[in-house]
C-alpha cells in the first residue's frame, strides 16, 4: 500500500490557493487518480457547483471533474469516497470536522489536498485549518500583494462597513490582501493604491 500524504495550501484571499488546488487536481488526473473535489455549501461566489479562482479559472472547465457541495458540518462518508484515490477540499478552514476525519482518509490509502484561509481578517487561526497545518506532510504558504504597498502580503483585511462575523463569503468588494503593516488596525484605514 502506497504512503498517503496530506497537503495543506494555506494564505491570505488572493494568494493563488485555488489555482494551486487546480495545478494539483490536473497532476492528479494526468497519473490516472480518481478525485472527489468538495467545496462548502456556503460559498457559491463563483457558482453553485464549481470552484473558480479569482482570476476566472474554474475546475470543471479545466478538468472536466464535477464539484460536490457540502455542509460546513458534514465531511466525505465511506460511500463518498470508497473509489477515490485522492480528497480535494476547497476552502477547507469551513469544514469543521475535517481534521478529525484526516487521519482516517489516510488510513485508507486516500491523499488529501486541502486549500485555505489559515487567518481569518483578525489574524486569528481559521477554523479547521490550525489542525490541518498541524497534520500535514506538506505545507505550502502562499502569499499575495498587498493592495496599498504592493509588498508581499500575508494577511486578508476586511473592508469597512462589513460585517463582522468571523465567516464572511465575499470578493474583492468585502476583502483585499495586505501586508502585516498595512493589515494592522491602526494603519487599516489607509486606503488601497489606486
Amino acid at each position: 500500500m502506497k504512503n498517503p500524504t496530506l497537503k495543506v495550501y494555506a494564505g491570505p484571499m488572493y494568494a493563488g490557493k485555488t489555482t494551486a488546488l487546480i495545478g494539483e487536481l490536473t497532476i492528479a488526473l494526468d497519473n490516472n487518480k480518481r478525485p472527489l473535489v468538495i467545496k462548502p455549501i456556503i460559498d457559491n461566489r463563483y457558482g453553485e457547483n464549481d470552484i473558480v479562482s479569482h482570476d476566472g479559472v474554474s475546475v470543471t472547465e479545466i478538468t472536466g471533474v464535477s464539484v460536490l457541495r457540502m455542509p460546513i458540518d458534514q465531511i466525505p462518508d465511506l460511500d463518498q469516497i470508497k473509489d477515490i484515490d485522492i480528497l480535494f477540499v476547497d476552502e477547507a478552514q469551513f469544514f469543521m470536522n475535517i481534521g478529525n476525519a484526516i487521519d482516517a482518509y489516510l488510513e485508507l490509502g486516500i491523499d488529501v489536498v486541502t486549500v485555505g484561509l489559515d487567518m481569518d481578517s483578525n489574524g486569528k487561526p481559521f477554523g479547521s485549518m490550525p489542525a490541518l497545518l498541524a497534520k500535514a506532510d506538506k505545507v505550502h504558504k502562499l502569499t499575495a500583494t498587498c493592495s496599498v504597498c504592493g509588498e508581499t502580503a500575508t494577511r486578508t483585511y476586511r473592508k469597512p462597513g462589513n460585517s463582522k462575523d468571523q465567516v464572511l463569503i465575499g470578493g474583492t468588494e468585502t476583502y483585499e490582501p495586505r501586508c502585516l503593516e498595512h493589515w494592522s488596525p491602526r494603519k487599516a484605514s489607509i486606503a488601497p493604491a489606486a
